[in-house]
């Protein structure tokens, strides 16, 4: 399932990603809202080696998915997905996580 949607985020994001620059956001600050709120399932830290719920992916494989960005983020985030609460982000909200998330992608 999570290969399917991180397949799709990449594609969307491919597409998008001549159309807007990056979102902004502050990475500390989505750090603290993913550590309070999205860490009961998935593993936030670069350090976490495996997300509490096994069906969560981490922030670091998220951030890692060949062609990830924010645009590919924020409709990520603003999608219904199996197995994931249903929540809404403020904007920025949503910009602080996505810039947390896109902090932690390595350099290839």
């Amino acid at each position: 399932m999570w290969t399917r949607i991180l397949a799709l985020i990449a594609t969307l994001s491919a597409a998008a990603s001549c159309a807007r620059a990056q979102e902004a956001g502050d990475p500390a600050k989505g750090f603290d809202y993913a550590s309070r709120l999205c860490a009961e399932c998935h593993a936030v830290q670069k350090k976490d080696r495996m997300s509490p719920d096994p069906k969560a992916p981490g922030f670091q494989e998220i951030a890692d998915t060949p062609g990830m960005t924010g645009i590919s983020l924020a409709a990520t985030l603003h999608s219904v997905h199996e197995n994931m609460p249903s929540f809404t982000l403020a904007a920025g909200e949503r910009d602080n996580v996505i810039a947390y998330i896109l902090s932690l992608k390595q350099e290839r």
